[in-house]
């Protein structure tokens, strides 16, 4: 298993200026998420203590805790830096709001990819604690809004139905996002997240409808099936033989 390993810069292209005391926090803190993170993948969330954590970051005890108020916290931080993350990339980005809601969702896809491990991790654990999924919401609830500022651009400059609620409509989207990454976690990365988060764009964007599609893009004709590799990983045959 590779080492899991974060940066903390990874959106100071946006960023204001900050003191040489603020990177130092920020290089603090990223140290602590991946020093536990790595022990996480590697021993599992519960044999972990926080004293092994500060003793891999190289830490205070109190130290971790001027940056995370409990273990727990650790894990809703991957969903926080993939927001940010996202937000810098949306605002440097000078494309259309479709071609900003395809890159934002395969920047998603393809972060979790690269994180197979610690996404595993990350969803078995909040899902086993409600108090951490709460916590988890209210993350996912930073994702739609500034989802829904794309989609509201985009209503703005025509590419969008107005009538259309725009927090609606990035919630559907964030929720189909998040189920098509559980499947992939369930079935242990047997199917192509990144080829399934277009195809399901596509769909959100296109509908269903034959005519909408031939007179778009057609992309959806272009986006091989996500759950086509190897037999037995489609649920939609498994549910139609029952």
């Amino acid at each position: 298993m590779a080492e899991y390993i974060e940066s903390s810069s990874a959106h100071a292209v946006v960023a204001p200026p900050v003191s040489r005391r603020e990177r130092k926090k920020g290089r603090t803190r990223a140290d602590i998420y991946n020093a536990a993170m790595n022990l996480f993948v590697r021993r599992g969330f519960d044999s972990v203590t926080i004293e092994d954590i500060c003793d891999a970051a190289d830490v205070a005890r109190a130290t971790f805790f001027l940056h995370f108020p409990a273990k727990e916290a650790l894990l809703i931080e991957y969903g926080e830096r993939a927001n940010d993350d996202l937000a810098a990339a949306i605002a440097e980005y000078r494309g259309s709001a479709t071609a900003t809601l395809r890159m934002a969702f395969k920047m998603l896809a393809e972060r979790d990819v690269r994180h197979p491990d610690v996404v595993r991790l990350v969803i078995r654990e909040v899902l086993a604690r409600p108090r951490v999924l709460s916590d988890h919401d209210e993350s996912a609830a930073d994702l739609v809004n500034l989802l829904a500022g794309v989609i509201r651009r985009g209503q703005k400059s025509g590419e969008f139905r107005r009538r259309t609620d725009p927090t609606v409509a990035a919630l559907t989207a964030c929720s189909a996002f998040f189920a098509l990454i559980y499947t992939w976690v369930r079935q242990d990365g047997k199917i192509d997240v990144e080829g399934g988060v277009a195809q399901t764009l596509d769909i959100i964007l296109n509908g269903l409808s034959e005519k909408k599609i031939q007179t778009g893009m057609r992309r959806s004709n272009l986006t091989p099936n996500p759950f086509s590799r190897g037999k037995g990983n489609n649920p939609a045959k498994r549910i139609e033989k029952n």
